[in-house]
């Protein structure tokens, strides 16, 4: 499998929950490498919860693969070289505004360098 056909994301039946209230509910789905991919829904529908557990930022339950690897398996270096987040509103209100897009997306590997 080339990195073009490759799954950066593999998740079976992944259920998370905030707050004691399950918001995911046994979500299947792939994200391909190499490409971009949005999640798209209205407020409160889940898309930050399910970033958050793609991210290992939150507990869940159900199988989650990163780059065909157990992503629970994987020591926290290998990991971090391979994913990087940047919540929103994480840089603070106007601090990127002199920034290039992708200097604002380079945020999220600061933890790693």
């Amino acid at each position: 499998m080339t990195a073009a056909t490759a799954q950066a994301f593999e998740v079976r039946g992944v259920s998370a929950a905030l707050g004691g209230t399950e918001v995911l509910h046994g979500i299947d789905l792939a994200i391909g490498a190499a490409r971009w991919t949005s999640i798209v829904g209205p407020n409160g529908a889940g898309k930050s919860t399910l970033l958050k557990v793609l991210a290992g930022l939150l507990a869940h339950r159900g199988e989650l693969r990163l780059f065909g690897e157990p992503a629970a398996k994987l020591p926290a270096r290998q990991r971090a070289r391979r994913l990087s987040w940047l919540g929103q509103g994480v840089a603070g209100e106007g601090a990127a505004d002199d920034l290039l897009v992708y200097d604002v997306a380079m945020l999220g590997r600061l933890p790693h360098q």
